[in-house]
């Protein structure tokens, strides 16, 4: 009997740690705080690809005509979990990059193209937000994008001037000020003939 005493004892303890552990792995993780160490920036702005991009109505410009002034660049999909949490507090620096004279856009890669993308923001409340579409990821991987969510920092040259990969609070105190200084990078030097 004692042994079928420890048996069960022990059963019960392996069930336990398996829930305890469940548990944890289901407990949703506060969004990280963006700061100045969780951006990639490299030691002068990088020149970027200029692919073909199509916006929500359907225009179709390259990407450097859309840099109107220096922007944020956020790419996102509706299946991507920490892109949901992410982008309504985007959502929420959008303005506030705006009175600085920032660009904000945000590319979507969801596969079914602008009928997700838009009920997707408009679910949220954040239909508002500028949206060029990615469907096929072409313009993800022409800009060497990995994963998502994924932001870029580019000058109005349409150089990057830092890099954000993965989930970020953009509504915490600051990130304004951050972005600014992040998006003042030199540009490559010329290279001598």
């Amino acid at each position: 009997m004692s042994d079928r005493i420890l048996i069960l004892v022990a059963l019960s303890l392996i069930i336990a740690m398996v829930a305890g552990t469940a548990i944890q792995i289901r407990r949703p993780q506060p969004t990280p705080i963006l700061v100045k160490e969780s951006m990639r920036r490299p030691d002068y702005a990088i020149p970027l690809d200029n692919p073909m991009t199509t916006d929500m109505a359907g225009v179709t410009k390259p990407f450097h005509e859309r840099l109107t002034r220096p922007t944020v660049v956020n790419f996102w999909a509706s299946w991507c979990i920490p892109c949901v949490r992410e982008l309504p507090l985007f959502a929420k620096f959008k303005p506030l990059a705006e009175a600085v004279g920032i660009q904000v856009l945000t590319i979507n890669v969801d596969k079914e193209g602008a009928p997700v993308a838009k009920k997707f923001l408009e679910e949220r409340g954040i239909a508002d937000m500028p949206v060029i579409l990615d469907p096929d990821g072409s313009v993800s991987k022409s800009l060497q994008v990995r994963g998502m969510p994924t932001a870029l920092l580019v000058n109005v040259k349409g150089e990057e001037t830092a890099r954000m990969e993965g989930e970020a609070d953009w509504s915490g105190p600051g990130v304004v000020e951050l972005v600014v200084d992040l998006l003042t990078l030199p540009s490559l030097p010329v290279p001598a003939r």
